[in-house]
């Protein structure tokens, strides 16, 4: 959360190109000092909690920084921005359904050490392919260097701001987890396995790909309210049948479901942020949205993990699919979504 709010400050006063090229450069050399360290003076768990931390903190600035560039590099390019930002959804969601394969296989080919390495190697790449292709677009950002109150101030007087960033957070609150405490608790108490585990994440993330893409396909035909009211709503149902006593196949099709419908309230979201904030205050209240949505993520964790303990993972499923469930209620009841359009 501090690593969004203090990184939104600095992407208006120095510009997103700069600070993304800044923070994947740091973020490198945060996971690079893991294998230095274990060369030389050995891990400690509070080195290794420190590293994490550090890594956490200088990865939410460079995420904003995108998410703000991101219209300026549409207009450029001609691209309408629902379709800008559901491409952009679309190949992060993409990573999920690819990366753990490919991190599994590097690992075996080299060693955790090893993929350290190169896993901060690729921040590097990363650092060059913007300072190299993207313009550096600096919008005169006002107020004072350290205003930090300008993207909470800008939430206050907002109330579409205010709503997506209450059901994001919530959203986020019992969704994140499912990929990090539910479903691999899922697959250990069924039996499954590890197999089991890679097919429930792999058609989860190309549900959310294929969402995204399908989003950014039909955004000219369809209401963005009703859209995101499908969205969290049909996420939620998915979610729910998902936790019932399935075989193996059914509840990988509940999954597919669960990403499909998910996939466009993210495009939607970023679209209608990037529509209404000027381009001068982005950085500030985009790390503030961003903020309050990411600190909610570890406290799901907590709640949903000890859930998970206590009554089982098919009970936290059914806990996270009905909130989301909930907040596509809510969505649908409050007057202010209809500004959504």
């Amino acid at each position: 959360m501090f690593g969004a709010l203090a990184g939104g400050v600095v992407i208006d006063r120095f510009g997103p190109r700069r600070t993304s090229v800044v923070a994947d450069v740091f973020s490198g050399v945060a996971v690079a000092a893991v294998p230095i360290a274990a060369m030389t003076v050995g891990l400690g768990l509070a080195l290794v909690v420190a590293l994490a931390f550090l890594g956490a903190l200088l990865d939410a600035p460079g995420q904003t920084s995108r998410q703000v560039i991101l219209p300026d590099l549409a207009g450029i390019g001609g691209v309408r921005l629902e379709r800008a930002n559901s491409i952009f959804q679309a190949i992060e969601s993409g990573s999920l359904l690819v990366g753990p394969a490919i991190a599994g296989v590097i690992v075996l080919a080299v060693g955790p050490l090893g993929a350290m390495w190169l896993d901060a190697g690729s921040f590097l790449i990363s650092a060059a392919v913007i300072r190299l292709l993207v313009p550096d677009i600096r919008p005169d950002a006002g107020g004072g260097p350290a205003d930090v109150a300008a993207g909470i101030r800008a939430l206050a007087t907002d109330r579409v701001l205010r709503m997506l960033t209450v059901v994001a957070a919530v959203a986020n609150l019992v969704y994140t987890p499912l990929f990090l405490v539910v479903l691999p608790a899922l697959a250990n108490r069924s039996g499954e396995g590890p197999a089991a585990l890679g097919a429930m994440l792999a058609v989860l993330g190309a549900g959310l790909m294929g969402g995204a893409l399908g989003y950014g396909v039909l955004a000219d035909r369809v209401s963005r309210r009703m859209a995101l009211i499908t969205g969290f709503t049909g996420t939620g149902a998915a979610v729910m049948v998902a936790s019932l006593e399935l075989p193996l196949p059914a509840l990988l099709v509940a999954l597919l479901a669960a990403g499909l419908m998910s996939g466009p309230i993210n495009p939607i979201a970023f679209t209608v942020m990037q529509e209404r904030v000027p381009a001068a205050t982005r950085g500030r209240v985009f790390g503030a949205v961003l903020g309050g949505v990411l600190v909610a993520a570890p406290v799901g964790m907590i709640v949903l993990g000890a859930a998970a303990d206590v009554a089982g993972p098919r009970m936290a499923l059914l806990i996270s699919g009905a909130t989301i469930l909930a907040v596509g209620g809510i969505v649908a009841i409050l007057r202010t979504s209809r500004e959504l359009d």
